[in-house]
């Protein structure tokens, strides 16, 4: 016999016995790493920067004394749009059908029509599933065990949107970069009063990691805003969730995009780091490791990935034309030393999609959002 524990404010044990099960069932994938109960304080303590924001019920399913399935539904205070994530489950069915029945009894109760899934909390946290297939891994992928997507099937949930990230064909594909680059510097880009603009292309600085990181916000949110799965969050809570982001990228590929002293574009770049991270996976570093680490990242040249990609309007609405391209003079170089290339969760109207030629596009892997309305 099943039954369900389930909280809507902190509790250590609670938490304790939630991301233990995590760990047990994500033990074997590569992408993903030991959790702890720091990892879910941050979000959901009494203190965390996201609970003026959000609503939230965690659930643990137990079976014989034995946890058998969790999640956590969340949604904005005003939305009727939940979130179903932190999910994990055996792979039976039956147990699958048990949590989502007491997840939609409770998304009723707190007046969500419907919800995402896997969405842990946020859009910018982590949602999307990884299918089964593809290339070898690569670190931030969205990779659960691949019976998932019958569980979420056999209880009503249905695929919603779909990505997919691709290999370039590299010496082919720069070639077309470059072209591409050549035909963009013979066009103009203009304002609505017809008037010529420069843009300026400057890296990252992350010498000044806060300052960038509140224009990359700004980037971010202005940029994604219209995507379906968007949801706007502030800058203190931006910062939780990409804390850590300053040790992964490397300033040589990530390029703010400015006109008339405005950000109006970026491209954040990095290379994978998960042949580095993966054997140091719970492992407690002293100070020179942690530098000998960092400098490791630095000089990684396993797989380019192009991450983020977007643009916004100009202080006088112009259109920004090519932001991937524009920064493909500098990007390309370093381009030639990696061991591949790699365009991360595009889809069709994707920026960096539409930089390269659809012919030096292979399929790498391939991911999708479930959903489901209530009744």
């Amino acid at each position: 016999m099943m039954t369900v524990r389930f909280i809507t404010q902190w509790n250590d044990d609670f938490f304790e016995t939630f991301y233990k099960f995590r760990n047990e069932i994500h033990k074997d994938i590569v992408t993903s790493f030991p959790e702890t109960i720091e990892d879910y304080k941050r979000f959901f303590s009494k203190d965390s920067v996201f609970i003026q924001d959000y609503d939230w019920v965690a659930f643990l399913v137990f079976e014989e004394g034995r946890v058998v399935a969790k999640a956590i539904l969340s949604k904005k205070h005003e939305s009727s749009v939940g979130n179903l994530g932190f999910i994990d489950w055996i792979n039976r069915v039956d147990v699958a059908r048990f949590l989502m029945n007491e997840v939609e009894s409770f998304a009723h109760k707190m007046e969500i029509k419907s919800f995402k899934t896997p969405v842990d909390l946020n859009f910018f946290v982590k949602y999307r599933i990884r299918c089964e297939g593809g290339g070898e891994p690569y670190y931030g992928e969205p990779t659960y065990p691949y019976y998932y997507h019958s569980l979420f099937k056999s209880t009503g949930c249905t695929v919603i949107e779909t990505w997919d990230s691709y290999r370039l064909k590299k010496m082919s594909g720069l070639i077309d970069f470059f072209k591409k680059r050549l035909t963009l510097s013979r066009k103009k880009n203009e304002s609505p009063k017809g008037k010529r603009v420069k843009t300026h292309i400057r890296c990252v600085q992350l010498s000044n990691w806060n300052k960038e990181l509140k224009i990359i916000h700004g980037l971010f949110i202005e940029a994604y805003k219209d995507m379906p799965e968007f949801e706007s969050i502030n800058f203190e809570q931006f910062k939780v969730i990409y804390k850590d982001f300053k040790y992964l990228i490397n300033p040589l590929y990530s390029y703010i995009v400015e006109l008339q002293g405005k950000p109006v574009g970026f491209s954040i770049n990095f290379t994978d780091p998960l042949s580095i991270l993966a054997p140091l996976k719970s492992k407690k570093l002293n100070a020179v490791q942690k530098a000998l680490l960092l400098a490791k990242l630095r000089l990684n040249t396993s797989c380019l990935m192009i991450a983020h990609v977007g643009k916004i309007p100009g202080p006088d609405g112009q259109e920004i034309k090519g932001v991937q391209i524009q920064v493909s003079n500098r990007i390309s170089a370093f381009a030639w030393y990696m061991r591949k290339v790699i365009v991360t969760f595009q889809n069709e109207l994707s920026p960096a999609r539409r930089s390269f030629n659809p012919d030096l596009q292979v399929p790498y892997a391939k991911y999708v959002l479930y959903g489901k309305d209530l009744k």
